[in-house]
């Protein structure tokens, strides 16, 4: 009895395999470190069991993000309130961009019987793969009123028809 492997046909189906794989690999990551934090962490760091450290409010989330075809490039919008420009990493691949921020602020008030100090942290990664080839060389990005606005240009851009659907 012989066993058949299936193969994909070329480089655009292996392509397409992996980024279907991608995502499920980032779920099951998401879900081991959900399950390490929640059985090991109270007895190596019980600080960080509650997400915070003495004196220190912790921030950490996933920008909301939208991604637009545009046929020969793409255009993402990602949600960064607070976070300046000179806070922002974005690096690149052919198959991929991974945009993440930190910024991290101090302020401190006194009065005659106090001293208040308090410091906030925020921070972010985000990897978004794409299904084409994309110009990591060509890629621009703005920072207006809290969106990060990234354009990024395919290799082979493609048409978008676009047809008029009458209903009935």
């Amino acid at each position: 009895m012989s066993s058949s492997k299936i193969t994909p046909k070329n480089k655009d189906e292996q392509k397409r395999q992996v980024m279907i794989r991608r995502p499920f690999d980032e779920l099951f990551d998401t879900f081991r470190h959900d399950i390490e934090d929640a059985f090991f962490t109270p007895f190596l760091n019980p600080l960080r069991t509650f997400g915070i450290a003495p004196g220190m409010d912790l921030e950490m989330r996933i920008p909301l993000c939208d991604i637009m075809d545009k046929g020969d490039k793409y255009t993402i919008s990602l949600e960064v309130p607070g976070i300046q420009k000179d806070g922002i990493d974005i690096k690149a691949t052919e198959e991929y961009i991974t945009v993440s921020a930190q910024e991290e602020k101090q302020e401190e008030q006194q009065g005659e019987n106090y001293v208040l100090r308090e410091r906030t942290y925020k921070s972010f990664s985000r990897k978004i793969p794409f299904s084409e080839s994309i110009v990591p060389a060509k890629i621009d990005a703005t920072v207006e009123n809290g969106i990060l606005k990234i354009e990024v240009p395919k290799q082979k851009p493609t048409s978008i028809e676009e047809t008029t659907v009458k209903i009935k």
